[in-house]
């Protein structure tokens, strides 16, 4: 015969031998789990450090008056921006773009700041869409020969794929040279 407890009581972390250390035992092991995540990514590092005249692109979401969504910028253009606008140095931008978009913000922005800093409204293309649900390796294969974007795309659907390639951490940046896209 199985050994049941007896009817009416009620579980709780006591009765299993867990103590109760109340709301500052709570925030500590908050605390604790949020500062094992390490928000300091290599592709972050890579993406955010490059100040190159081409440099990588940022998908960034944006909130102007006329415009609420996503976008990509290069991200010298956006240092730039954030530099004339807020001040933000060079030492302070990395962090402060890391924290941005690790936690999907929204930089305000004014609308005659899209056309002077170059910021792109990326718009859903189902054919980019169909294709990344296929998976990443796939996604790559299907528009890029090697590491440059494949012939024929319209600019939405580069646009889209640009998105794309930063949601999975792929950095992407118009060649010098060739003024094509290319990854890695």
């Amino acid at each position: 015969m199985i050994e049941t407890e007896p009817k009416g009581k009620i579980f709780s972390f006591k009765s299993i031998g867990i103590k109760s250390y109340g709301i500052p035992g709570l925030i500590f092991m908050i605390f604790i789990i949020m500062s094992c995540k390490n928000p300091n990514s290599p592709f972050y590092n890579k993406v955010l450090n490059d100040f190159d005249t081409t440099s990588y692109f940022i998908a960034v979401d944006i909130k102007s008056p006329s415009y609420k969504g996503r976008t990509i910028i290069e991200n010298n253009n956006l240092y730039l921006f954030l530099n004339k606008k807020k001040g933000i140095h060079q030492r302070r931008y990395l962090s402060f773009m890391e924290k941005t978009l690790i936690h999907h913000r929204a930089l305000k922005i004014d609308d005659k700041d899209f056309v002077m800093w170059k910021f792109i409204k990326v718009y859903d293309s189902e054919s980019v869409l169909r294709t990344a649900d296929l998976g990443r390796d796939s996604f790559v294969a299907n528009y890029f020969n090697g590491t440059v974007l494949k012939y024929g795309y319209t600019e939405k659907e580069q646009n889209a794929v640009i998105n794309q390639l930063f949601y999975w951490e792929i950095p992407a940046k118009i060649d010098k040279l060739t003024g094509e896209l290319i990854i890695g």
